[in-house]
C-alpha cells in the first residue's frame, strides 16, 4: 500500500487545528486576496507523501498557492488551452476499498441507480514521448507540457483550470491555499468553448 495524506477539505484548519496554530501559517495571504478578488481561501490543506504517490492529470476550479515545507514536489502542467489535446472523457466513477490484505475497486452509483460518471484524462501524459503509445493518443504532441520542481521553502502559483499531474521526488510535506476562482470571468467561458473542440468518442453517438 502507498500511503498519502490529502483530505482536500480544509483539513489543516478543521481536522488539525493544533498543528495549524503551532505552524503559525497565516489565515490568508492579503496579496492573494487582492489579486484574485474572491476573499479569504476556501480551504487550507496539508499534503504528505513520497515518490510512490502520484495524481492523475486533472484541473481544479481554484486559484492554488502551493508551499513546499520539506522535500520536493514535481508538477507537470498544461494550460487550459490544451483541453482539446488531453483526451478528457466521461468514465465510470469508482473508489478503492481496503479489505484485509487486499484492495478492491467498487463502482459508485448515482441517485438514479445508474453508474456515476466523472471527467477523467484517459491518456497517460508520462508516456507522451513514447511513440508506440502516442499512436493511440496522437493529439498529445500538440499539448504544451511544462515540468516544474518546487523545492522546500518555495511557493508555486497554479492558476485555476490549469491541468496538472503531481508527484514527489522524496518524502514531502506541503501546504496549499485554495482561493475560489471567478466564474464570471471570460476565461471560464473560453475554457468551456475549448472543451467542446475535443474529438468525438463512442459516448457521443
Amino acid at each position: 500500500s502507498v500511503f498519502y495524506y490529502s483530505r482536500q477539505n480544509d483539513c489543516l484548519r478543521k481536522e488539525l487545528p493544533e498543528l495549524w496554530h503551532r505552524l503559525q501559517f497565516p489565515e490568508s495571504l492579503q496579496w492573494a486576496e487582492q489579486a484574485f478578488g474572491t476573499g479569504p481561501p476556501d480551504a487550507v490543506n496539508l499534503w504528505i507523501g513520497d515518490e510512490r504517490a502520484t495524481s492523475s492529470m486533472h484541473k481544479d476550479h481554484y486559484e492554488n498557492l502551493f508551499f513546499v515545507a520539506s522535500g520536493e514536489k514535481i508538477f507537470t502542467l498544461c494550460p487550459p488551452a490544451d483541453a482539446p489535446f488531453l483526451y478528457e472523457r466521461r468514465v465510470p466513477q469508482a473508489k478503492f476499498e481496503c479489505k484485509g490484505c487486499g484492495w478492491s475497486v467498487w463502482s459508485d452509483i448515482d441517485h438514479d441507480g445508474k453508474p456515476a460518471m466523472v471527467n477523467w484524462i484517459t491518456a497517460d501524459v508520462t508516456r507522451r514521448h513514447d511513440t508506440s503509445y502516442t499512436k493511440a493518443f496522437p493529439l498529445l504532441e500538440h499539448a504544451h507540457f511544462v515540468d516544474v520542481r518546487v523545492q522546500a521553502g518555495e511557493l508555486l502559483y497554479l492558476p485555476a483550470l490549469w491541468y496538472h499531474r503531481v508527484t514527489q521526488s522524496c518524502e514531502t510535506v506541503g501546504v496549499n491555499y485554495w482561493y475560489d476562482m471567478r466564474f464570471e470571468s471570460p476565461a471560464w467561458c473560453y475554457f468551456h468553448f475549448l472543451q467542446q473542440l475535443r474529438p468525438p468518442t463512442d459516448e457521443d453517438d
